[in-house]
């Protein structure tokens, strides 16, 4: 499915001056006989996603600093140890984040003191899937093996280069038909293209789903990666003659 926008500048211009972009660089001069057609067109192709990443996340607390992290290293085992036996491969798995800091007595307002009264521990780990399917598979055996959290699934796609450059096929097709719309009116036609640009951006459609240590015997919700947009915008100034 292809959507998209229109936003056009049309103008004549004198002999021998030369088209004066917005970004201030000059392309070469028109002729008395030609007119600049400024056109901005927007391309949207709509796919499935094919992989989605979880995060995960375990915080420890402890008396000092090595019985915090002790802890909190037992249970990252235990969650890498249940997602290879999910089917998760060592390579699908990336360690995001390693912390050990103090935590201080809060005061009657619920504000650190300066008083440390423990010291707390967190892993974060990310977990990409190729596999739809084993979603929520996973996500049972993170929340089975005490994870403190579990936020996602956040849908994207392991290729979407074949997806941008049909976006950019849409986007100047637009562009194109918009050109010969503009100028059949007034017995032109496009002669020339002064210049090209563009910009690519995805437009993001997934779930995002946070689980806490408390909702880890709750049945796991349904997981559907849905459809996201890949977008592409071009500007193409045409020059157009009789």
């Amino acid at each position: 499915m292809v959507k998209y926008s229109l936003a056009l500048l049309l103008c004549a211009t004198a002999s021998g001056a030369s088209a004066q972009q917005p970004n201030g660089v000059q392309t070469a001069p028109l002729l008395s006989s030609e007119t600049l057609l400024q056109v901005s067109a927007h391309g949207t192709i709509k796919a499935v996603p094919d992989q989605a990443t979880l995060s995960t996340n375990v915080v420890s607390d402890g008396s000092s600093t090595d019985q915090a992290r002790l802890r909190n290293a037992e249970v990252a085992q235990r969650l890498i140890a249940a997602a290879r036996s999910a089917g998760v491969p060592e390579a699908a798995m990336r360690t995001e984040a390693l912390r050990v800091g103090p935590r201080f007595k809060p005061d009657k307002d619920g504000d650190d003191t300066d008083v440390i009264i423990g010291y707390r521990a967190q892993t974060r780990l990310s977990i990409k899937l190729r596999d739809m399917a084993m979603v929520a598979r996973v996500y049972d055996a993170l929340a089975g093996a005490g994870a403190s959290g579990i936020d996602g699934p956040q849908f994207d796609f392991a290729d979407d280069a074949p997806l941008k450059s049909r976006a950019r096929a849409a986007a100047v097709a637009v562009a194109q038909a918009q050109a010969a719309d503009y100028a059949t009116p007034f017995g032109l036609h496009v002669s020339r293209i002064l210049r090209i640009s563009e910009r690519t951006s995805f437009a993001e459609n997934g779930q995002d789903i946070v689980v806490t240590a408390s909702r880890t015997n709750a049945a796991t919700p349904p997981v559907l990666p849905g459809e996201q947009n890949v977008t592409a915008d071009v500007w193409i100034d045409f020059v157009l003659t009789r």
